[in-house]
């Protein structure tokens, strides 16, 4: 670890120079404080995901216990996951929720599938993987040295202004000023005796460049990162706030173009032949768990006895299926890909990624339809709270977090395929039993809901590849893997299985508890 530690404080001076911090601390005419906090709308998706970061990833969960390294990052995990409310309290205290007026469906598309953010999306998946991938505990002590580092390099600098804001208005922002720059140290262990222990660790020549290749990468990533904000903030400012870019990125669609489905697999995709025998095990298990999904006394949540009932229901639905749904262009934009293909597997699986998550931006019609933003009438903190922090979804995140550890834990083409088999399978089984309550709907009040009742886009049917005989002659359940493979393969498919059916379970229980009786609001303005 002595080799990597300089490489890190080199690291740690370069981003301590980064223009955005010297922007923020520099005085200018006719700006006022808050207006350069702007750069944080820029930023949500990491500031907020931060908590899932440190849950999921960071902290070593169940196995913390096996030595004290592992416990002392899951320890900074722990507190570290506190930091997201922190920004709620300070995006109400700045009056954000008023001054931008966000509504629910707004604030979704500028998060997940606006163009603005999409190289933010890019980075936090980068930043994932390069966490999962440091499974050795002072691997991932550079990692996350780095992300400290670069946390306290900013909240430095946010202190500042914070402080000018509060002398004029008198009122505290904890997120962007003493109290969260206190917890921000800019290391990944408090304790100074833990800390000297990782400094002093040995490692093997590999653990030294995975730690040092890791942590420069982090570094990189935030660098960019903060350039991106720097710019954005800037063109915000002169623009004279978010109004002109709330138009254009915060503006999901209210109609598109379908036709009806099936989705149409004109390619080897489904493993319905038999398996190599070494694949045998992972096959049955996946098509226990499809029918074991289909036949779930869980999908008896998709029947109504009235239209009221089965509109609420289909609002629910959507609500509640709305962050995954708006996050899977992301999972096959940047997590299931090669960014090298290196052989025919490889290219295979691009290929495959390339064909789906094209249908997140239909949820936008269907939310229309059912006036969900007029029934929910939620300011932007109570839509984060509902993404990323309430109770209710929990599940959500726990499905995340599982699904994105099986994607970067592996580079096995073989396993990345029944990731993607298995949650084309289940989600499959999951959609036609709502599907029937949507058609219910749609037949009964002319609602146009594209999304719920499995229609395409029209060039959804018409995917641009170049031919790759190769790659596209590939039935991945058919090829010979090892004992090893095939039984990361069988908890692959059992995991993802149980944590969609938990979070069917979750659902129908928060359905039951009346968790969200905002869906019951309005039933009659389900509209064309």
């Amino acid at each position: 670890m002595k080799h990597v530690m300089p490489v890190i404080e080199y690291w740690r001076d370069r981003i301590e120079k980064h223009p955005l911090h010297s922007w923020l601390v520099t005085p200018e005419r006719n700006v006022r404080p808050e207006q350069k906090l702007w750069f944080a709308l820029y930023f949500t998706n990491f500031i907020m995901y931060f908590r899932e970061l440190n849950q999921y990833h960071i902290s070593y969960g169940n196995d913390r216990r096996l030595d004290r390294q592992r416990e002392a990052i899951s320890a900074h995990a722990d507190e570290d996951m506190t930091h997201s409310r922190m920004f709620m309290r300070d995006l109400r205290t700045l009056g954000w929720n008023e001054d931008l007026g966000w509504r629910p469906s707004e604030l979704y598309y500028w998060l997940f599938l606006s163009e603005v953010n999409e190289s933010l999306r890019r980075r936090v998946t980068q930043i994932t993987k390069l966490v999962i991938e440091a499974e050795h505990p002072a691997v991932r002590f550079a990692v996350v040295e780095a992300i400290e580092a670069c946390g306290n390099a900013l909240f430095r600098h946010t202190d500042q202004l914070a402080r000018e804001w509060t002398a004029a208005t008198g009122k505290e922002l904890i997120y962007w000023g003493a109290f969260h720059l206190a917890r921000e140290t800019g290391h990944a262990i408090e304790d100074d005796d833990e800390f000297e222990e990782f400094k002093k660790a040995e490692l093997t020549e590999e653990q030294r460049e995975a730690a040092r290749r890791r942590a420069i990468r982090i570094f990189e990533l935030i660098d960019e990162q903060n350039s991106d904000m720097l710019r954005l903030a800037q063109e915000t400012i002169s623009q004279g706030g978010f109004a002109y870019r709330r138009g254009i990125h915060a503006a999901p669609p209210k109609w598109l173009p379908t036709i009806p489905g099936p989705e149409v697999f004109d390619f080897n995709f489904w493993p319905d032949t038999d398996a190599h025998p070494s694949q045998k095990e992972i096959q049955d298990t996946w098509r226990r768990c499809r029918e074991a999904l289909r036949n779930s006394k869980l999908m008896k949540f998709f029947k109504a006895d009235t239209l009221k009932e089965a509109k609420a229901k289909v609002r629910f639905a959507v609500m509640y299926s709305a962050t995954d749904t708006c996050g899977t262009p992301t999972v096959y934009k940047y997590m299931l890909p090669y960014p090298i293909p290196v052989d025919a597997r490889e290219r295979a699986i691009n290929r495959l990624s390339r064909r789906f998550g094209k249908r997140a931006d239909m949820l936008f019609v269907d939310w229309q339809s059912l006036g969900l933003d007029e029934c929910l009438d939620w300011p932007i903190s109570r839509t984060l709270e509902f993404i990323y922090l309430d109770r209710a979804t929990d599940s959500h995140r726990d499905t995340r977090g599982i699904i994105t550890y099986h994607i970067d834990v592996t580079l096995d083409p073989v396993l990345r395929y029944w990731t993607i088999a298995t949650l084309k399978g289940l989600t499959e089984a999951y959609a036609k039993a709502s599907r029937h309550l949507a058609d219910w709907v749609v037949k009964d009040t002319g609602a146009d809901l594209p999304y719920m009742t499995l229609r395409l886009h029209p060039d959804e049917m018409k995917v641009k590849l170049e031919n790759d005989p190769e790659a596209d002659d590939i039935q991945f359940w058919r090829l010979e893997v090892s004992e090893k493979t095939a039984r990361e393969g069988v908890a692959l498919v059992t995991g993802i299985y149980e944590q969609i059916l938990a979070r069917l379970d979750a659902m129908v229980e928060s359905w039951d508890r009346n968790d969200y009786p905002e869906v019951f609001r309005m039933l009659d303005d389900v509209r064309p």
